[in-house]
């Protein structure tokens, strides 16, 4: 199971610079990918797009490829635009017959002036080393969403756990309820007419409440729904979106119980049960 939050970054090292290629994501109810590459990186953008939807089906992600010049590299580029930028004034200067007094660092911010990506359109990129660091940072993101949603995992079979342990309560309090109410009724008819009591009247009453009171149908959808959601979390797929289906499921369930028994004891656990139930949908929005 994995998380849709994760990071992982890669430097992509050649001889005259570095890529450092990062990828993070959060959580989305779909698959969005956004791409941040230079310039003269973006052609690559719908290959690398294809790639990443191949391992990743939710979350919000976000891919930046940041370059970074070595020395050699850096001392190339600062002789090509001082060469570039010092012929074009000169020749400003001779069209012009104005002198111009121009330093290194007024040279240099001309770049931006003109075309800040001049300097850096002749990078020849390696596409099959770049594609490999690109799957391979991948991999280390996908360990990150895996990691991640282990500590997802473990905390949703806790609430999990909870729920069964309270199913359990209700089916064991449940059968005392019938003859709660028989009782209740019972003292009550008592107090009203003494000791004339009709019990063929009394038991029809009962019956009728233990016919609107049987929970044993929404009690056995609980646990198959329950331990449809212990199956999903051990799929290898993504399963958020199931998982929050089953939570609504079981929260309808739980809601005609609580409707269904007016006993103290039930309604309590009916509770108990839609907020580990909260705890459990607020996790699934961060998993696949």
């Amino acid at each position: 199971m994995n998380s849709m939050t994760g990071y992982a970054a890669l430097n992509f090292d050649c001889k005259e610079y570095s890529l450092l290629i990062e990828i993070r994501s959060l959580n989305n109810k779909f698959l969005e990918i956004r791409f941040r590459l230079p310039l003269y990186l973006e052609y690559l953008e719908d290959r690398l797009r294809r790639i990443l939807k191949r391992h990743i089906k939710r979350g919000k992600v976000d891919v930046t490829v940041k370059v970074g010049a070595k020395e050699q590299m850096e001392r190339r580029m600062l002789q090509e635009m001082v060469s570039k930028y010092g012929r074009i004034l000169k020749e400003v200067q001779g069209e012009s017959e104005v002198k111009l007094d121009v330093s290194l660092s007024d040279m240099l911010s001309l770049r931006y002036l003109f075309n800040e990506t001049d300097a850096m359109a002749g990078i020849e990129v390696d596409e099959k080393n770049f594609e490999d660091s690109f799957i391979r940072t991948i991999e280390g993101f996908k360990e990150s969403r895996r990691r991640e949603g282990e500590m997802t995992k473990a905390e949703l079979q806790s609430y999990i756990h909870d729920i069964n342990t309270i199913i359990g309560r209700i089916e064991s309090l449940s059968p005392a309820v019938v003859e709660n109410f028989r009782n209740q009724l019972k003292e009550k008819r008592q107090e009203l007419i003494g000791s004339q009591i009709d019990e063929t009247r009394l038991m029809m009453e009962v019956a009728v409440f233990a016919n609107k009171a049987d929970i044993s149908e929404e009690l056995s959808r609980v646990k198959n729904h329950v331990a449809k959601m212990e199956k999903t979390l051990e799929s290898d797929e993504a399963c958020g979106r199931e998982l929050d289906f089953i939570s609504q499921e079981i929260n309808r369930e739980i809601n005609t119980i609580g409707a269904k028994v007016p006993d103290y004891s039930i309604s309590e656990c009916a509770v108990q049960i839609k907020a580990a139930l909260e705890k459990i949908k607020e996790q699934v929005r961060n998993i696949e």
